[in-house]
């Protein structure tokens, strides 16, 4: 589960060298194991844990998280985010929320198996 959230972010061009990419795994594998459970997601919940994880705060968790997303978004591999996004929804030039980009990543990986 881990590798296929892995393997998602360098074919959208994550780069590990945000502070931010190892709580989104993190983020997209608990996601992933709460929708296999059919229990409800509440991403401060999640950022809560990722926190508690790693040792900081959920704030930092979720700023972070947003920085490593921004990048993505400005530096990553355009065609393949389009793809991933626009599968979605045809609207984004910006940005997706935190929350979003998550969904968005467990909703692709739940759809390609």
């Amino acid at each position: 589960m881990k590798r296929d959230v892995i393997n998602v972010l360098d074919f959208l061009g994550v780069s590990p060298k945000y502070e931010g990419y190892k709580y989104i795994i993190d983020g997209a594998t608990m996601m992933i194991k709460l929708v296999k459970e059919n229990k409800k997601i509440v991403i401060i919940n999640l950022f809560n844990e990722i926190a508690d994880k790693y040792q900081t705060n959920s704030c930092c968790v979720e700023k972070n998280t947003r920085v490593c997303v921004e990048g993505t978004f400005k530096n990553g591999n355009l065609a393949n985010i389009y793809q991933v996004f626009n599968s979605i929804s045809s609207y984004y030039d910006d940005r997706p929320s935190n929350k979003l980009f998550l969904t968005t990543i467990v909703n692709y990986l739940n759809r390609s198996k």
